[in-house]
């Protein structure tokens, strides 16, 4: 038997030796452990920074929302000190984006596309907290103050005018936020991130087009209250009850007087007394005949059956002309619901011989209740004159917070509530292409969808008529976008409910329409294709329209649906559109507003 042969195992030293030997013998750990160590602290910094970006985005997030509070209020104190918190977030956030690190994470496959992004949201940020922002507190305190007021029917100028510099800035500053946050492709993020981007873009976008507006209405707000010399506006009150594609139909009628600074309504007509004219009071283009039919320019009250708010102040003003005689320097067009968010500023007001009319009842009183009451035309159209000149009044005696009334006023100028056209020049020139104006571009590279509903019924019924749109910006290539919407309405009139031909306009001309029954609606859905695109699908609740047929308006193509509905009905259009060459940017949504409050009307975020 042979003698095992042990090894003996060398002992391995303890304390600081034991530590040297580790390294002198071990020269392949060494390596691998400083490795490690280098790779553990790169993590561990990187986790740490991506965690502190991430923070303090949401810091930024949460201070933005009390700044907005602030800013709404009016309480420019608070609001400073707000900007300031946000200011501290937003470079927190951009300094945490900004260097080595982050580089690296953006070199990153997966996840570097994403890194991007939100650099470039931060960097956004934190200029707009530096540049653009500021301004807005500034005019917040100017408004504050409540200089801005009118009194007794006199609006100082000078005040209003001085908003304009800070609101000019602060969109200059949005338009480059703006800009900066679309040359980033958001298709490819991550859902959640994607989506988060594509709501700050819109946000911005939005910011941008009302700060345009703003200041723009400063810089021609002096001139339309007559600072340059006498103006006279015509204030078309639209009664969406009878819906046509620009709001409703234009059935009281005001002539507002300004010079100086001094403002007061002078005369006052119901439209229905004027009947259809043989022609149209202006020449209609081959579009607007094909389209709308000869009627757009017969009726006083059918002005605002086009979308297009200018083309809507012609045929007013020309009507207003022949029949009552005088030039206008500029048209108003305002509606009820527009008329009860201003009502939340001033409170409700005292209307002579009628009661008094508030933000929660002004639209029932004046589309409905005034039609189930009193089935005589003249009777309704001097309540809703009566209506218009006490709110109008309300309004030029300073009622309110000043604060609240211009918030009031953008959200209606948002929802295509108050659409403004002056014929003075360089007033237009002021307003051209933004919100106010109502205008449909010309402007081949802005794709531009609209769907527009008209009541095909004569009738008071699209009180009861709610719809949505929904739509979005799906594909992108070199022919432009896709575009790809549904339209849902509802007949929300009661079938219970017996209503009289004053709502229901079951006329005897009404055999004209088919048979229809009391309680249900007959109305035309126009969907419009961007100026150089296509409709290329169409359906009404799965039904296909195939081939679309379509009509040419002035080089936009647009399709006529015609729906019948029972009480608690709906129906759904499903559309798609593709925009014109090259037309890549964000894709405007216009809707008709109808007798409720709320829009579907905004700006979609480009496919591209």
């Amino acid at each position: 038997m042979s003698p095992v042969v042990r090894r003996r195992r060398r002992r391995r030293p303890r304390g600081w030796r034991g530590v040297v030997w580790w390294l002198r013998d071990q020269p392949r750990r060494t390596a691998w452990l400083a490795a490690g160590v280098v790779v553990g602290v790169f993590l561990l910094w990187t986790g740490w920074t991506v965690f502190s970006a991430v923070q303090a985005l949401k810091d930024v997030q949460h201070d933005a929302l009390v700044l907005r509070s602030e800013l709404q209020q009016g309480d420019a104190e608070h609001a400073r000190e707000a900007l300031q918190d946000y200011q501290d977030s937003a470079a927190r956030a951009q300094g945490r984006t900004d260097g080595p690190t982050w580089w690296m994470i953006e070199q990153t496959p997966l996840v570097g596309d994403d890194a991007e992004a939100v650099a470039t949201a931060a960097e956004v940020l934190a200029d707009l907290g530096d540049d653009g922002i500021p301004q807005l507190v500034d005019a917040a305190q100017l408004v504050a103050a409540r200089s801005f007021n009118p009194a007794d029917h006199r609006f100082p100028l000078e005040t209003i005018e001085s908003i304009g510099r800070p609101a000019k800035e602060s969109e200059r500053a949005f338009e480059a936020a703006a800009t900066r946050l679309q040359s980033v492709d958001s298709s490819g993020l991550s859902g959640p991130l994607g989506s988060r981007y594509d709501e700050l873009s819109a946000l911005v976008l939005d910011a941008r087009s009302a700060l345009g507006s703003a200041y723009r209405a400063a810089e021609l707000m002096p001139s339309l209250l007559g600072a340059d010399g006498p103006r006279n506006h015509l204030l078309v009150f639209e009664n969406n009850a009878e819906l046509r594609s620009l709001g409703g139909l234009a059935g009281s009628i005001s002539l507002v007087h300004a010079d100086g600074g001094d403002v007061d309504i002078v005369k006052q007509e119901g439209t229905s007394k004027y009947g259809g004219l043989q022609r149209p009071i202006i020449k209609l283009t081959a579009g607007e005949e094909r389209v709308f039919g000869p009627t757009l320019g017969q009726w006083f009250m059918n002005a605002s059956m086009t979308p297009d708010a200018p083309r809507a102040a012609d045929l007013a003003a020309a009507r207003w002309k022949r029949e009552i005689g005088g030039d206008v320097d500029g048209v108003f067009f305002v509606d009820p619901v527009a008329v009860s968010y201003l009502l939340r500023a001033t409170g409700p007001v005292e209307v002579p011989g009628y009661g008094a009319v508030s933000s929660a009842d002004v639209v029932s009183k004046v589309e409905n209740q005034i039609y189930l009451n009193a089935p005589d035309r003249a009777a309704q159209e001097d309540f809703q004159n009566a209506v218009a000149s006490a709110v109008f009044d309300a309004f030029a005696a300073g009622r309110g917070d000043p604060v609240s009334v211009i918030r009031e006023l953008v959200t209606a100028v948002s929802e295509g509530r108050i659409r403004v056209h002056s014929f003075v020049d360089d007033e237009q020139a002021l307003i051209a292409d933004t919100a106010i104006a109502g205008q449909l571009t010309t402007e081949d590279d802005r794709p531009h969808v609209g769907v527009y509903v008209n009541d095909a019924l004569e009738s008071k019924m699209t009180y009861y008529l709610h719809y949505e749109v929904q739509a979005v910006a799906r594909k992108c290539s070199g022919a432009g976008q896709e575009v790809a919407g549904t339209i849902a309405l509802t007949n929300t009139a009661p079938a219970d409910y017996d209503l009289p031909p004053s709502v229901t306009g079951l006329f005897p001309f009404a055999r004209f329409y088919g048979e229809i029954e009391p309680g249900q609606q007959r109305v035309a859905v126009y969907v419009m294709a961007p100026r150089g695109g296509r409709l290329t699908e169409l359906s009404l609740d799965g039904r296909s329209f195939d081939p679309v047929a379509s009509l040419d308006l002035d080089g936009r193509e647009v399709a006529q649906v015609i729906i019948v509905m029972d009480p608690g009905q709906t129906q759904k259009i499903d559309f798609t559109a593709t925009s014109g060459p090259g037309q890549t940017g964000p894709v405007r949504l216009d809707v008709t507003p109808g007798a409720f409050p709320g829009s579907s009307a905004r700006t979609l975020p480009s496919a591209c």
